[in-house]
C-alpha cells in the first residue's frame, strides 16, 4: 500500500503512489507556482491553482437524492465581505455510508477488479467516533479516469444550501486572476442552483493524479452566512 509521503511498501497492481512536492505542487497546499509561500504577501501574489488540475469530473447530491454535477467556472462569489461561519457541515459516519470507489465502465475488467480489491481491503469502515475530530476530515480516494470516488457528508443544525463552490483550499489566499481592476476570480468547480441539504449527501469525484490536495468547499448557507468546509484529500 502506498504511503502519504513520496514512498511505497508495496508494488502490487492495487498500490500506488503519492509523490511529494514537486514542481508547482507545495506539500498538501495545492499552490501553482515554482517558489514556496512564505507570507501573507507570497500568497497574495501568487495565482489560484486550476482545479481541473487534478479533478476530472465531481458531483454532489442535493436534498431530494438527485445528483447533480458541477461545472467549471471562474468566480467573483468564493470570498465575501461577511462573518464567516463554522461550516455546517460533516463527512458521514462510516457505518452510515461506508465510502467506495466505482469502475463506471463495465468493460474494463481490470478497472473492476481493482475496484473490488480496494473496496474489499482499503476501504474506510472505523467509525467517525473512534478518530480525533482532526482527522475526520481526512478522505482516502483513488486516482484514476477509470475510477469514480464515493463518499458522503451531512449537513448539520438543519442547514440548507443553494450555494456552494468546490476549489483549493489556499486559493482563498491569493488575489485571484484579475478579470478587471475591481475584481479577481478564483477558478471552481460550481455546483448548479438546487437546495442542498440532510445527511449522507453522496459526493462522487474522479481525479487524474496521485497527491496530498487541501480542498474546501464554499457554503452560502439558507440564512445568509459563508463558511469554508475544508478537507484532505489523500489521493492514491
Amino acid at each position: 500500500m502506498a504511503t502519504p509521503n513520496g514512498g511505497s511498501s508495496g508494488g502490487g497492481s492495487g498500490g500506488g503512489i503519492i509523490p511529494g512536492p514537486g514542481p508547482g505542487i507545495m506539500g498538501s497546499a495545492g499552490m501553482a507556482s515554482n517558489s514556496p509561500a512564505f507570507s501573507w504577501y507570497d500568497y497574495a501574489t501568487q495565482s489560484p491553482r486550476d482545479p481541473r488540475t487534478i479533478v476530472q469530473s465531481i458531483s454532489f447530491m442535493d436534498q431530494t437524492g438527485a445528483t447533480q454535477l458541477a461545472t467549471f467556472l471562474r468566480s467573483t462569489t468564493w470570498l465575501q465581505a461577511a462573518t464567516w461561519v463554522a461550516p455546517p457541515m460533516d463527512v458521514t459516519p462510516r457505518t452510515t455510508f461506508v465510502p467506495t470507489i466505482n469502475a463506471p465502465f463495465g468493460n474494463d475488467f481490470q478497472a473492476q477488479e481493482l475496484a473490488a480489491q480496494w473496496n474489499a481491503q482499503r476501504a474506510m469502515t472505523v467509525l467517525n467516533a473512534q478518530y480525533p475530530i482532526a482527522v475526520q476530515k481526512e478522505i482516502i480516494l483513488r486516482a484514476g479516469m477509470q475510477f469514480a470516488n464515493l463518499f458522503a457528508l451531512d449537513f448539520t443544525g438543519g442547514a440548507t444550501s443553494t450555494d456552494i463552490q468546490f476549489s483549493f483550499l489556499q486559493n482563498s489566499l491569493t488575489s485571484g486572476d484579475f478579470t478587471s481592476g475591481a475584481s479577481g476570480t478564483i477558478p471552481v468547480f460550481a455546483f448548479p442552483s438546487a437546495t442542498y441539504g440532510g445527511t449522507s449527501r453522496v459526493m462522487t469525484v474522479t481525479l487524474l493524479r496521485p497527491g496530498r490536495y487541501a480542498v474546501a468547499l464554499r457554503i452560502k448557507d439558507n440564512t445568509g452566512n459563508y463558511s469554508l468546509f475544508e478537507m484532505d484529500w489523500l489521493v492514491f
